[in-house]
């Protein structure tokens, strides 16, 4: 192992963002080095628990050691988080307080030149999180044919020029297999303007990062995990997610928006009280939080970091029923229900509609028995005493 420093991106935001109880039960769904994991666990009790998952074998033997020298409450499951509904199950685990995702590919593994991750050091192109897999970066670029390395560099790396990439890939392979990282480089090189090559960053960073997606279908697991994390999510619960590129951020935001959002029909004002729908879930951050500029100086790999937050909730439906005062005195009653899809702010509003409805009634009913009065007293002396016209003038500024 080349190096086993990692530093975790957004870490007291992401804590923070779980809300964690120091009984519940949370999953790290991304264990790679602890360096989540480890908060996370320090603030659990002998009652807590944390679930982590990882496909990575060596990432799961580092973090074993130092998991354990914080305490025993923890299990790591060897396994694609797609599947943590089975996974659970398995342990007899049916809901949890807590999910955190962090969608970056650790340090290490892009640091240790023979995994294939890195564009910057030559090894076998491989790319694989799960060494047991059998697609490998290596069988994509050599055999997929040109239209699906087209597919995958236009879908996954959103690469302007995949089609030369994609051209030049299939050129270069007749001569010979493309067997490395460098290799590889050389061509998507030469495969763009001179202009593209002077711009900040690595030419090949967006062509490597889709092959990694296709080799790991990280985009498809994602979408798998996500939604069974949010099914197996208490009362209450978060899920807090992490992601470094636009397409990963993009799932994450549909998916939080199509479980957080009832659509409605705005024209329908009666809709019976039964049929109303509200959502089980909400978004606690409407703005996206991004690292600060101090850990951006510390780790300049958080740089495109992105989180998101989603959590379970019980929402409470209050009605209030109005009272409106037709004309020629004749008082009839409307039952339109008004529904508040908020908890405390509801509560405090019927209170306040309430109390100036008791306050209102008999101040009016009180006014137009002292007129009255005031009215016949004027016609049986047939003046008006200055009593009368100051009460009048009373009555017209109330």
């Amino acid at each position: 192992m080349k190096n086993d420093l990692h530093i975790p991106v957004l870490l007291n935001e992401a804590i923070a963002g779980l809300n964690i109880k120091s009984d519940g039960i949370y999953v790290d769904m991304t264990l790679g080095r602890a360096g989540h994991s480890s908060e996370i666990l320090k603030k659990l009790n002998n009652e807590g628990c944390l679930i982590c998952f990882d496909q990575d074998l060596e990432a799961i033997a580092y973090s074993k050691q130092k998991l354990s020298s914080i305490n025993s409450n923890y299990q790591i499951i060897n396994d694609n988080f797609r599947n943590i509904e089975k996974d659970l199950d398995q342990i007899n685990i049916s809901k949890v307080d807590g999910v955190l995702f962090d969608l970056g590919v650790s340090s290490p593994q892009f640091d240790e030149d023979y995994r294939g991750f890195s564009y910057r050091y030559d090894a076998p192109l491989d790319m694989r999180m799960n060494q047991n897999s059998s697609l490998t970066a290596k069988y994509i670029v050599n055999e997929y044919s040109f239209e699906e390395l087209l597919r995958v560099f236009k879908e996954y790396g959103e690469d302007k020029y995949s089609y030369n990439i994609a051209k030049n890939i299939c050129k270069r392979r007749e001569i010979k297999p493309i067997e490395t990282t460098l290799e590889l480089v050389e061509i998507i090189k030469a495969s763009k303007p001179k202009k593209e090559l002077d711009k900040v960053g690595h030419p090949a960073k967006q062509i490597f990062q889709a092959l990694r997606i296709e080799v790991n279908d990280e985009l498809n697991a994602l979408e798998e995990a996500l939604i069974g994390a949010i099914k197996r999510l208490k009362v209450n619960g978060r899920i807090v997610v992490i992601t470094f590129q636009s397409l990963e951020d993009r799932i994450v935001k549909n998916i939080f928006r199509k479980y957080s959002v009832i659509e409605g029909n705005r024209l329908n004002d009666y809709i019976n009280p039964k049929d109303i729908k509200t959502p089980d879930y909400q978004v606690i951050n409407r703005k996206v939080i991004t690292p600060s500029e101090e850990e951006l100086k510390l780790n300049h790999r958080s740089k495109s970091a992105k989180l998101r937050i989603l959590e379970k909730v019980k929402w409470q439906t209050y009605i209030l029923s109005g009272v409106l005062v037709m004309k020629d005195k004749l008082v009839k009653y409307h039952h339109k229900a008004v529904y508040f899809y908020f908890k405390k702010v509801g509560i405090c509003f019927s209170i306040f509609v309430g109390a100036s409805v008791l306050v209102a009634v008999p101040v009016s009913i009180a006014a137009s028995i002292r007129a009255n009065e005031i009215n016949k007293d004027v016609e049986s002396k047939g003046e008006q005493p200055a009593e009368a016209k100051l009460y009048k003038s009373e009555l017209l500024e109330f």
